[in-house]
């Protein structure tokens, strides 16, 4: 998953970067997402520079369209007739659960998508949705984002203080769920759900705070995140954070509340940049991040 479908409108080219490739998301002129090589054959101008035209990424420099396809559709001083065998690289694309996806494979993809773990459970309502680039390597952040032992000590300043230091966490694995479990004596069940994404559900006693000793589902309320990062390059992932809740739906509704998710979600994760930075740092240097484990990793 690289994009949310709300984020992906008409006449609008999201550009990113995978395995350290650039590409671009625009729709053509029946609303379907495509994803092309954002490169154009004719003089490598990043398309993302230019427009959509018609459903057809247009170069800047010299108005050459391409389509979500990616073939060439018109060059401007010959016409279509000189667009024959000219084209950029496409990567199968669909939206399915709110968001689009690609196929970086080379093998052929699966015709569905296995995503139906991302959407929570019903009665909740989407709060947020936000992308990050974070110069962090993914698999560092993946395993930040499921370690809870490090919260009462990193996230004092948000939401974890006063947190009673995690002793063990109850993780499982079975054909259906790559990793999943819950973490003791949180009220927080969490999984890992292959390539690149983590989903939590956090049972709270009251808004912003947990209620140690009991079950997720033993709670009233309930927040659902889902956070997806995509490896774009060496030291760099692009994340994908939704939210959703099961209480205060009105809160949706409140002028300028999605800001502030935003900020709450950056200051979450400026708290653990610092240190997942000085790790990647130690990491190149030939530390090992791995040299002393305990139970609850």
């Amino acid at each position: 998953a690289v994009e949310f479908t709300s984020r992906l409108g008409k006449d609008i080219m999201v550009p990113f970067e995978c395995f350290e490739e650039s590409w671009v998301l625009f729709r053509d002129e029946d609303g379907k997402a495509g994803c092309i090589k954002d490169e154009c054959a004719h003089r490598a101008c990043p398309l993302s520079l230019g427009t959509v035209e018609n459903g057809q990424a247009t170069c800047a420099y010299h108005g050459w369209q391409f389509s979500t396809g990616g073939e060439c559709t018109k060059i401007p001083s010959v016409g279509a007739r000189g667009c024959s065998g000219v084209g950029v690289r496409a990567m199968p694309t669909v939206e399915q659960d709110g968001m689009i996806w690609i196929w970086p494979g080379d093998e052929k993809p699966a015709e569905h998508i296995p995503s139906k773990e991302v959407l929570p459970p019903a009665g909740h309502t989407l709060h947020a949705e936000i992308v990050l680039d974070v110069p962090v390597e993914h698999g560092l952040l993946l395993e930040n984002l499921l370690d809870l032992a490090h919260a009462p000590f990193t996230h004092t300043s948000t939401f974890a203080k006063g947190w009673a230091v995690p002793e063990l966490v109850k993780f499982s694995t079975d054909k259906v769920r790559a990793l999943g479990g819950a973490w003791e004596p949180y009220p927080i069940d969490m999984s890992f759900e292959p390539p690149c994404m983590v989903l939590s559900t956090i049972g709270l006693a009251q808004p912003g705070k947990v209620d140690a000793g009991v079950r997720a589902s033993e709670c009233e309320k309930h927040l659902h995140q889902l956070h997806v990062c995509m490896p774009s390059g060496a030291g760099k992932t692009r994340l994908l954070y939704r939210m959703h809740l099961d209480f205060m739906p009105f809160l949706k509704y409140v002028p300028g509340m999605h800001l502030v998710w935003e900020a709450m979600a950056n200051q979450v994760l400026g708290e653990d940049l610092r240190l997942v930075l000085g790790q990647q740092d130690r990491l190149q240097r030939g530390g090992d991040v791995w040299s002393n484990p305990m139970e609850y990793d």
